[in-house]
């Protein structure tokens, strides 16, 4: 069983629930990045990963406490168990690819559970490059543009 998590949303460090959930846990922090979609959710202000062929950016992380940890990431993702139907997210062991060196490793992850798809796909926007982070950076540019 993997002991580490792939991070590309909000638990990302620097990022709102990295600062609630994962400050002074993380014992080591590796760019990768990992097969799927990924959409910002407009009413909810985060991000979904669904299962695709584009590339999606994050943090490989390994934490201390993991079983701890990793209940605390359960209930922020209202993952409530396996083939629950009334998970917002599910949990599943995923490959993801190391950015420095391009070795693969596995790590659990969050996947969006849409009820759905065509829902999400037509009302929240598509991040054609997988990066969460720079999403939200060109949004608060285009903010500042605004005002």
């Amino acid at each position: 069983m993997t002991k580490k998590i792939f991070v590309y949303g909000s638990l990302m460090e620097d990022l709102f629930n990295h600062e609630k959930y994962l400050k002074g846990k993380v014992i080591s922090r590796k760019y990768a990045r990992t097969k799927g979609e990924l959409y910002h959710l407009t009413k909810c202000g985060y991000p979904a990963m669904i299962e695709g062929t584009d590339y999606i950016c994050g943090e490989l992380i390994e934490v201390c406490d993991y079983e701890n940890t990793l209940k605390e990431l359960d209930a922020m993702e209202h993952f409530f168990g396996e083939g629950n139907p009334n998970n917002e997210y599910n949990r599943k062991i995923i490959k993801v690819q190391l950015l420095d060196n391009g070795k693969e490793e596995l790590a659990n992850a969050y996947i969006y559970n849409a009820k759905d798809m065509l829902e999400l796909k037509q009302n929240n926007p598509y991040i054609k490059n997988g990066d969460w982070r720079s999403f939200l950076e060109k949004k608060k540019l285009q903010i500042k543009a605004l005002a």
